[in-house]
């Protein structure tokens, strides 16, 4: 009983937003000379210059290269980052019921048929787990080729042999 009331507190948990945030002043006041408008355009959309001030001064820089979903490079590799962190933590999963289901099968008495609790709990973990696996090793997947795909739009398309006109030989 005390595992299900955790497990609903885990799962009531992971109902709430993951972030809030609170409006200043009143209801129904205009905003203030101080505080613009807010815009009717989009704050997703960036523009394709950005300008960068610096101790040189202001320079023109092109924004990031983004995917179609709209990330950056180093949002994708925050994403990808988490996906391992999913996919490792399912093979854990998994290993716990593998784990679980060995020791179900040493308790388990062959003539009676009894101990089989923890059997069946270890598959249905494993199980879990591997489904869990195939999820996030699809995702893990899926974001990698975004990144390899952005970055070749970024940098160009990897060359495996390029010729060295300084040293006059080939480089790999």
């Amino acid at each position: 009983m005390r595992h299900l009331f955790r497990l609903m507190l885990v799962l009531a948990l992971a109902a709430f937003p993951l972030s809030v945030s609170a409006q200043g002043g009143e209801e129904g006041t205009e905003p203030s000379a101080e505080e613009p408008a807010p815009s009717s355009a989009p704050a997703t959309e960036e523009s394709a210059l950005q300008l960068k001030l610096d101790d040189a001064g202001v320079e023109v820089v092109p924004s990031p290269a983004r995917t179609a979903d709209g990330y950056t490079l180093e949002e994708m590799d925050l994403r990808i980052r988490r996906a391992r962190i999913g996919l490792l933590s399912t093979m854990g999963v998994s290993l716990l019921g593998g784990v679980l289901i060995g020791i179900g099968v040493s308790q388990l008495d062959f003539d009676t048929g009894e101990g089989g609790v923890l059997l069946w709990t270890g598959f249905s973990v494993a199980t879990g787990g591997l489904i869990g696996m195939m999820i996030t090793g699809g995702m893990l997947a899926r974001r990698k080729k975004k990144q390899r795909s952005l970055r070749e739009a970024d940098y160009g398309r990897p060359r495996r042999v390029e010729w060295d006109l300084a040293r006059s030989r080939m480089v790999f």
